[in-house]
């Protein structure tokens, strides 16, 4: 259903692009990591994506009218504040069903159209299931509905995949490890968003 309603919005309204989609492998469990500039970004990145993607989504998401909808799609409530460990044991579930999860690292939207850092739960992901990890790029969703725009504005959207990422998972499971995994999954996207300005 995502896909469907992103498919006809972005045909409809904006001349959306992808680059690099072939470097998404078509089976296996897989993360795609991207950042999160706009409430669109879920549907513009399932839209474009080969593959169903079980959303982590925070909370907020499943609050007010649009919660059935969220539920509906079987998206993993993450919490803003507090233990997430229930919707991390959720992800690594999906994961082993070779299902993809996605995840925004930086949690909530940014509200000025910026890089935030990245929470480590990705890292977490990335290390218990050995999973592989597509970093991804979205831009022009901020100027088409920035946080807390009502009104959709009209925007070219561009959507840039990167080489697969994988982490062994023999590594030990501390603190320090997964702030390092998380930090250089960060610094991919953010390279994808400079190579967009070569």
């Amino acid at each position: 259903m995502i896909k469907a309603i992103g498919v006809i919005l972005l045909r409809v309204f904006y001349h959306t692009r992808v680059e690099n989609r072939g470097f998404i492998p078509l089976d296996g469990p897989l993360i795609v990591a991207a950042n999160h500039f706009s409430y669109l970004d879920p549907i513009v990145l399932q839209s474009v994506f080969p593959r169903r993607i079980y959303f982590m989504m925070t909370e907020l998401y499943f609050e007010g009218r649009g919660k059935w909808f969220f539920k509906l799609m079987r998206c993993i409530c993450v919490k803003e504040e507090g233990s997430n460990i229930s919707a991390l044991r959720e992800g690594i579930e999906a994961l082993k069903k070779n299902n993809v999860i996605g995840i925004f690292p930086e949690g909530g939207v940014s509200k000025e159209g910026c890089f935030q850092e990245g929470n480590p739960g990705v890292g977490f992901l990335a290390m218990k299931s050995g999973a592989q990890i597509i970093p991804a790029f979205i831009s022009g969703t901020y100027e088409a509905l920035p946080k807390g725009a009502k009104i959709l504005k009209i925007s070219k959207i561009k959507v840039t995949f990167g080489k697969p990422m994988r982490f062994e998972n023999n590594r030990p499971i501390e603190k320090q490890n997964v702030l390092e995994i998380t930090k250089q999954i960060m610094e991919q996207i953010e390279r994808l968003s400079s190579n967009m300005n070569k």
